[in-house]
C-alpha cells in the first residue's frame, strides 16, 4: 500500500489505458485522462483520487457547456473505479453530479422539396471558371442523398472505386469504419457515369472522383462553403445554426427506417443491413438515426430497441 501511495497518477493512468485497451476498448479520451493525471500530480501529489478533485478538474474549462464538464467527469469515473481496486481510499464520483454528459444534437432531416431546391441551385452554379462546377456539386449532393455516405468518404473516392458493371462503390476506411462495398441504384450509377465523361474530358489525369474548378480534389472546407450557398434560406429543424452536408446521411437513414417501420414484416434484418451499409461498427451508432424523428419513427424505435438489447455491441 505504501508503494502504491507513492505511485504517480501519470503512471496509474498509463497502466489503466493499457489494461482497457487489452480488453478491446479504443480509449479515445486518453489525452483527457493524461491531463487529469498531470492535474492530480501537481495539485495533490501521492494523494488518493477524491470526488472534490475530480469535480475541480472537470469544471476547469469555464467556457465549455455543462455537458462537457459532465463528460470530463465521466472519463475520470472509469479511472476512479480502477484506482479503487488498488487504493480503498479512492472516491468514485456519482453519476450526473455535473448533469448529463454527451447529448446528441437533433439533426435536420431534409424534405423532398428542400432536396429538389438544393439540386436546382447546384445545377445553376456559375460556369465562368469551369463548366464542370455545377455538375460536380449536383452529382456529389445526389450521391450523398441516395447513399447516406459520409461527406468525407465521398470526397476521398477515386474512379477505380466505382464498378459500373456490378453497380457498386468501394468506400475506403473512415472514422473507424472498415472498408466496405455498397450497391448503388441504377440512376445513381448513370449519374456518376455522366459526370465521369464530363470530368475526364476536362481533367483526364486526375484519379479523384470529385475535383474543383482547376482539377485538384475537392476539399471539405470548400465543399461546405459552396453547400451553405446552395442551402441558403433553409431554416434548420434542429438545434444547429445551419444545415450540414452530414444531414444528408441522417435523412437517408431516417427515411429508410421510417419506411421499414410501416411494413408488417420484421425490421431487424433491415436494421442489420443498414448498419453495415452505413459503415457502423456497432448498433449503438445506428441507434442515433432511429431517434432522429421520434414521431415518424416511434414504432421503429421500439423494434430497434428490442433488437439492440439482444446484440452485444463491440467495445
Amino acid at each position: 500500500m505504501a508503494k502504491l501511495m507513492r505511485t504517480s497518477k501519470h503512471v496509474l493512468v498509463r497502466r489503466y489505458l493499457t489494461y482497457r485497451r487489452s480488453l478491446g476498448y479504443r480509449m479515445l479520451g486518453a489525452e483527457l485522462l493524461r491531463d487529469f493525471a498531470r492535474f492530480m500530480d501537481a495539485t495533490a501529489p501521492h494523494q488518493p483520487l477524491t470526488t472534490a478533485l475530480a469535480i475541480q478538474w472537470a469544471s476547469a474549462v469555464p467556457s465549455a457547456r455543462p455537458s462537457t464538464h459532465a463528460g470530463r467527469l465521466g472519463m475520470v469515473r472509469g479511472f476512479a473505479r480502477y484506482c479503487a481496486a488498488l487504493d480503498p481510499r479512492t472516491q468514485i464520483p456519482d453519476s450526473h453530479l455535473l448533469g448529463v454528459g454527451f447529448q446528441r444534437s437533433r439533426p435536420h432531416l431534409f424534405s423532398a422539396a428542400e432536396l429538389r431546391m438544393i439540386q436546382r441551385r447546384a445545377c445553376g452554379l456559375e460556369t465562368c471558371r469551369s463548366p464542370l462546377h455545377p455538375l460536380t456539386y449536383s452529382t456529389l449532393i445526389g450521391l450523398l442523398a441516395t447513399t447516406g455516405m459520409r461527406p468525407g468518404e465521398a470526397l476521398r473516392l477515386h474512379w477505380r472505386d466505382l464498378d459500373v458493371e456490378q453497380g457498386t462503390l468501394r468506400i475506403r476506411p473512415c472514422k473507424f469504419s472498415p472498408e466496405r462495398i455498397i450497391p448503388l441504384h441504377l440512376t445513381t450509377v448513370q449519374a456518376l457515369q455522366r459526370y465521369g465523361r464530363a470530368r475526364r474530358a476536362r481533367f483526364p489525369d486526375s484519379e479523384t472522383l470529385f475535383v474543383n474548378v482547376s482539377g485538384p480534389p475537392l476539399t471539405a472546407r470548400r465543399t461546405e462553403k459552396v453547400f451553405q450557398q446552395l442551402a441558403k434560406n433553409i431554416v434548420p429543424r434542429s438545434e444547429r445554426a445551419s444545415v450540414r452536408l452530414m444531414d444528408f446521411r441522417h435523412t437517408f437513414a431516417s427515411r429508410r427506417i421510417s419506411q421499414w417501420s410501416r411494413q408488417k414484416q420484421p425490421v431487424a434484418h433491415h436494421l442489420l443491413l443498414l448498419s453495415r451499409y452505413l459503415g457502423h461498427r456497432t448498433f449503438k451508432s445506428t441507434w442515433w438515426y432511429v431517434t432522429g424523428d421520434p414521431i415518424a419513427l416511434q414504432d421503429a424505435a421500439v423494434r430497434f430497441r428490442h433488437f439492440h438489447e439482444q446484440v452485444q455491441p463491440t467495445p
